[in-house]
């Protein structure tokens, strides 16, 4: 494997309104980030980093679902070296009923129909899922469109990857990746258009989702990074994490490519050999 890698490529162009239709943020620009432009923040830091200021939100709050056993803490989600790493841990106070602080980061801004790639390394604890996707919905005054890359701890040899549009589910599948994704960084990666998604495992496509009915979302959404552990009603998906589970998910490289528009991606400095 050869793996030379800048820290985070987003898209950072302003979108006026988070339910905006997916053409209008596809004349956003995108930024490259490189290790060496990275401010290391230790891990009990509190200080949000460049990146959460300008580009990023860490995560503070939680959900009141029981399909999801852990809350966010912008602590766990940390900036620094050559990679962002989240972290999951058990609650040890009782600041929530929760059973696990977690991590998960943010784009500030909505993108739409492009090119999403991403460099990272997944959680192998059970009962933990490590993921990155986009996502819009009723909190943005959108219906629910969503793109998912998912990893189960309890099988890192296996991907999940859905869809979701206007709050009706796209076929989804699990994909034997042929070697343990837990083990080291891959580049994994969706092609969102209007009328197809298709997913992509170092640079070799794994599977595509056509237009019918439902169609392929076409809400701009946020670029989310999380890890957590499944709630009571998510467990015969996720497994039951054990209750002293520590873990992390670690995230070398983001990159957005709108549309029609040439920028940098993840994949001009990863390589598989």
């Amino acid at each position: 494997m050869k793996f030379m890698v800048s820290l985070l490529l987003v898209c950072c162009g302003s979108v006026e309104s988070l339910h905006a239709d997916t053409t209008e943020a596809a004349d956003a620009s995108a930024l490259y980030w490189r290790s060496g432009d990275l401010q290391t923040i230790d891990a009990d830091s509190t200080v949000p980093s460049p990146y959460q200021d300008d580009d990023w939100y860490r995560s503070d709050f939680e959900i009141q679902r029981n399909w999801i056993g852990t809350a966010w803490r912008a602590e766990n989600a940390v900036f620094a070296q050559d990679r962002l790493t989240l972290r999951l841990a058990p609650v040890t106070d009782d600041s929530t009923q929760k059973s696990f602080f977690g991590a998960e980061v943010q784009s500030n801004d909505v993108h739409g129909f492009g090119r999403y790639e991403v460099v990272m390394r997944p959680s192998p604890a059970h009962g933990v899922i490590s993921s990155f996707f986009t996502y819009t919905g009723p909190h943005f005054d959108d219906p629910h469109d969503e793109i998912d890359i998912e990893f189960l701890g309890r099988d890192t040899t296996r991907m999940w990857v859905l869809a979701y549009s206007d709050g009706k589910k796209l076929p989804g599948k699990w994909l034997e990746l042929g070697f343990d994704a837990a083990d080291a960084p891959h580049l994994y990666a969706f092609d969102w258009t209007a009328d197809r998604i298709v997913w992509f495992v170092d640079g070799k496509e794994v599977f595509r989702v056509n237009s019918q009915n439902p169609p392929a979302p076409h809400h701009a959404g946020k670029i989310y990074m999380n890890i957590w552990a499944g709630g009571p009603s998510q467990r015969n998906w996720s497994g039951e994490a054990p209750a002293d589970t520590q873990a992390e998910a670690q995230y070398y490289c983001v990159s957005y490519q709108p549309s029609g528009v040439k920028t940098p991606q993840c994949s001009d400095t990863f390589s598989i050999e």
